[in-house]
């Protein structure tokens, strides 16, 4: 009688086990080849003196969604950016979060077709990497961040929604932890793509000059960074922020 249950469970562990095991390690590797790829590095975004003709012609747009077309003063101001506007402003972002490796940053942010496509690359081991790919559209009420997700992948492997889903609440979570993304996005009302692929900004017009310290983010080699700034570049800016502070008070 023990015999044969030692007969039994030797072949169930020959016949069934071992097979199980040989799939899943086979599995797993799959997974791990599909899953890993080279590591990639992202260089830094290259400050383009055209960028700051391009935010200012931003800033002359928003002073013009100030008023309506008869001259009065909008309950709530509407501004337009093109894909290209946006990237800028998503440039001087990324410079910004530079670290030990001036010349590359940690991720890789494009604006296209109305979505924000994130790409991250984790290094692992023997020149491999995790590369992540995310794709999905920012919206903004009332100073709260939500990311709807759309779609991504993991090396060459397609996440499934749970996960999309889990990633979204994370970079909520990382995003409105960070100072400097709480600041940008809290004179706007609402945040959201257009139709055209553009993004959306909707604000009082009391906070204009909350939005166009936002919009001169984007001006300087250094997000954020004021010596960036020359005198002249400082007297103009003055300039506009009295007319601002006029059409405010109108």
């Amino acid at each position: 009688m023990g015999n044969g249950k030692k007969g039994c469970l030797a072949s169930f562990f020959w016949k069934v086990f071992v097979p199980l095991v040989v799939v899943a390690i086979v599995l797993i590797a799959v997974v791990l080849i599909l899953a890993t790829g080279p590591a990639v590095t992202y260089p830094a975004p290259k400050f383009d003196g055209r960028d700051k003709g391009v935010m200012a012609g931003v800033v002359t747009r928003l002073a013009r969604s100030l008023v309506d077309k008869e001259g009065r003063v909008v309950e709530t101001a509407e501004l337009h950016l093109s894909q290209n506007e946006v990237q800028i402003l998503l440039n001087a972002m990324m410079r910004d979060d530079r670290a030990d490796a001036p010349e590359t940053v940690p991720y890789a942010a494009m604006w296209e077709d109305g979505k924000l496509r994130v790409f991250f690359s984790a290094p692992l081991c023997s020149g491999k990497a995790a590369n992540l790919f995310v794709e999905f559209a920012p919206h903004v009420d009332e100073g709260q961040l939500t990311i709807v997700p759309g779609s991504g992948s993991l090396g060459q492997l397609p996440l499934p929604r749970f996960a999309l889903d889990k990633a979204a609440r994370s970079l909520e979570k990382e995003a409105m932890s960070r100072e400097k993304v709480r600041t940008a996005i809290s004179p706007f009302s609402c945040i959201e793509p257009g139709a055209d692929g553009s993004l959306v900004l909707m604000f009082d017009p009391r906070d204009v000059n909350a939005v166009v310290r936002v919009l001169r983010s984007a001006d300087g080699e250094y997000a954020g960074d004021k010596d960036a700034e020359n005198e002249e570049d400082q007297e103009e800016y003055g300039e506009e922020d009295e007319d601002f502070e006029e059409d405010e008070a109108i």
